[in-house]
């Protein structure tokens, strides 16, 4: 098993000294940055691991929305033992009795302190997210002090510590313990137990034809044509579901499978190809409302609420975890497919490439902007803003289906050589 380990430089070295001590069940992979501005990036890098455990909250919750829904992913936490080991630390005529506190929150303080039997006179504390930057929380620990001299920081940053210290401020800084480790560590086994039951749990897909594009009803002849051809085409997708399908009387169509299936057919979120099947096959569009529950009913009630969010776009997709979490596949994220946005051209290479049409009309401009046909994978990433591996799977699938042929390699003076490929987005 294979866990990355996500965030600042110095704190990834610190929890990794303090893991080599214990005997873990799976491997930590480090993806460290140097300053909090490469945090995204490094995010979207992380591949084939099984879970993502941040050094922090802060990195966190910074890079959320650059998250892969079916990655467990948590932080590791300041506990007590941390705390208690830095305030008793001091003599007892040196603990700090006015506290600025970042990472921890007060009442967790205040509670250490009881326990210890020391003085407290006040407690100020930031809870940090995303909408937060590090110079917010220095600018924060030193209004603290100004407005009271006794003041002593207590900061989780490194940065901020350096800072701080450097101009001469009362500070103190957390470290992880062994216990505290441990902690984020069982927490991450236990996301990644119940990301893998719930792969089990029923998922009700429902399917809906949007009303701007349905087939004319006038000639019942047509309609009922349409019905069975249409019907007949979903069950190439039941199958790929491991499905059974219930209530076919209307042009809803309702599938029960697993989340596993559903993870799977979207390659971890990543697609939803039926969207642009259905639109190369029939000429329609539709919403579709997925719900995950602990039962077939459950399940049913959120991919009803599922729709209900799909429709609202239409044209996309909306899944309703079990936990009230809305995820849509990265191709459907902000908004729905667009499919009536392309021409017949590229939702033929799309089928037949099983690269999005999103992407496929993406690589078409880039050509004409540097107007040329050739390109590495770490090109096009660059291009696209996704990672080399992701920008090589893309051109994989474009060679495996024709649409692009090895031109020649690139031999740089440093590095390893670099594959160009020669991109033709033409119907074949």
């Amino acid at each position: 098993m294979k866990i990355a380990i996500v965030g600042i430089d110095k704190r990834v070295e610190e929890i990794q000294k303090i893991t080599s001590l214990m005997d873990l069940s799976f491997n930590l992979i480090p993806f460290s940055f140097s300053d909090y501005s490469k945090a995204s990036q490094t995010v979207k890098e992380i591949e084939n691991v099984d879970g993502i455990l941040f050094v922090g909250s802060y990195s966190y919750y910074l890079t959320k929305s650059e998250h892969q829904s079916s990655i467990p992913t948590t932080f590791f936490e300041f506990d007590e033992t941390g705390i208690m080991k830095l305030i008793t630390s001091s003599s007892l005529q040196n603990v700090p009795k006015i506290i600025s506190i970042d990472t921890v929150k007060s009442s967790v303080i205040q509670q250490i302190y009881r326990e210890l039997g020391f003085p407290l006179t006040h407690v100020n504390s930031i809870f940090h997210d995303k909408i937060l930057t590090v110079e917010d929380i220095v600018n924060f620990h030193i209004e603290n002090y100004r407005l009271n001299n006794k003041t002593t920081i207590i900061t989780g940053f490194f940065s901020v510590y350096k800072y701080l210290k450097k101009n001469n401020y009362p500070c103190m800084l957390i470290n992880h313990t062994y216990f505290s480790v441990q902690k984020g560590c069982d927490k991450i086994i236990e996301s990644i137990n119940f990301m893998n039951f719930s792969r089990n749990h029923p998922a009700v897909v429902i399917i809906k034809i949007d009303k701007d594009n349905s087939p004319n009803e006038r000639n019942e002849f047509k309609y009922q044509r349409f019905i069975y051809r249409y019907f007949n085409y979903m069950l190439d997708f039941q199958e790929k579901l491991q499905s059974f399908v219930f209530n076919r009387g209307s042009e809803n169509y309702y599938l029960i499978s697993t989340r596993g299936f559903i993870e799977d057919y979207t390659d971890k979120y990543r697609c939803f190809p039926l969207l642009y099947h259905l639109f190369v096959k029939f000429k329609v569009t539709v919403s579709i409302g997925i719900g995950y529950g602990s039962s077939p009913i459950s399940a049913m009630s959120n991919a009803k609420q599922a729709l209900e969010l799909a429709s609202k776009q239409t044209n996309t997709v909306k899944i309703l975890t079990q936990l009230g979490q809305i995820i849509s596949p990265a191709d459907t994220k902000d908004s729905g497919y667009n499919i009536k946005n392309f021409d017949e051209q590229i939702i033929q290479i799309a089928d037949d490439s099983g690269v999005t049409p999103e992407n496929i009309s993406k690589i078409k401009g880039i050509l004409e902007r540097q107007n040329s046909q050739h390109m590495t994978a770490y090109e096009l990433s660059e291009a696209l803003g996704i990672t080399p591996r992701s920008g090589n799977r893309l051109l994989t699938k474009l060679f495996q289906a024709g649409y692009a042929k090895e031109s020649r390699v690139e031999r740089p003076a440093k590095g390893r050589p670099s594959r160009v490929y020669e991109i033709n987005l033409v119907n074949r």
